[in-house]
């Protein structure tokens, strides 16, 4: 029997004091990896094994998950801290943890370097961006044009409120088996100027960037919306996970043939 592939997941790094349900976490002085069960069960049901990264700090030890790993998923969570990409904070920020920011910094770069399959999911899009030297508008309401409702919260989290076009012959386009979906949306920032090597192959009908793929790199991908909470509603949210999965295995063979990139 062929192993599942093993998929990383990226969570929100936290304290003891931040109350869930109105109690508390621990003790003092204590930390957590808080992931969402929506992104394993993804990875569950599109056949990979899914395990949680914790926040670490020692570069070696974030070589070490891309070594082991087969992909990788960079979760969504809060804005990431304008001054990794040359801003100040703005008056529409909201939460950031330049903790996490440094981690998954770190692990995206080792991951592109290693080519580990990576998707990568609205914060985890975002912070590829910047990683690449693209920007980000901290609101949208500071990029003009934006018409639409990004940060619907009203319904069901699989609910959907938007379409996307994606570019005909894309990656998405050919997965999907058509070029334009409905997504569901929880962002309020959004990709400013286009990181290196990047292309858009995905956007809403006011413009904003809602997918994106590195031309010369087929083992990335990332998307705007959450396909994780889309896949509590029906199968279609498993899409970019089984491609991801698919791509972890063939990952996997090519570094058992010792053929890495």
């Amino acid at each position: 029997m062929q192993q599942a592939p093993l998929i990383g997941l990226t969570g929100y790094h936290i304290g003891p004091t931040e109350p869930v349900g109105g109690t508390l976490r621990g003790r003092e002085g204590q930390s957590f990896t808080l992931v969402s069960e929506d992104y394993v069960e993804a990875v569950r049901r599109a056949g990979g094994l899914p395990v949680t990264l914790p926040l670490v700090r020692d570069e070696a030890l974030i070589r070490a998950y891309v070594t082991r790993l087969d992909g990788l998923v960079l979760a969504g969570g809060e804005d990431i801290d304008p001054w990794t990409y040359g801003q100040e904070p703005g008056p529409h920020l909201g939460r950031v943890d330049p903790e996490r920011d440094r981690f998954e910094l770190a692990l995206a770069d080792h991951a592109l370097q290693a080519g580990l399959p990576l998707l990568a999911v609205c914060r985890g899009m975002q912070l590829v961006n910047v990683l690449l030297g693209g920007t980000l508008y901290q609101d949208l309401s500071d990029r003009p044009g934006t018409s639409l409702a990004h940060n619907l919260r009203q319904g069901p989290r699989w609910y959907r409120v938007h379409p996307v076009s994606l570019a005909p012959g894309s990656v998405l386009a050919e997965l999907y088996g058509k070029e334009v979906i409905l997504t569901n949306s929880f962002h309020h920032q959004t990709i400013d100027r286009l990181g290196r090597g990047l292309a858009v192959i995905g956007t809403a009908p006011d413009g904003v960037i809602e997918a994106l793929v590195m031309p010369d790199r087929p083992e990335f991908l990332a998307v705007q919306w959450h396909p994780e909470m889309v896949a509590a509603g029906d199968e279609e949210g498993l899409v970019p996970f089984r491609w991801l999965v698919v791509e972890a295995g063939r990952y996997r063979e090519r570094v058992r043939s010792g053929d890495r990139v």
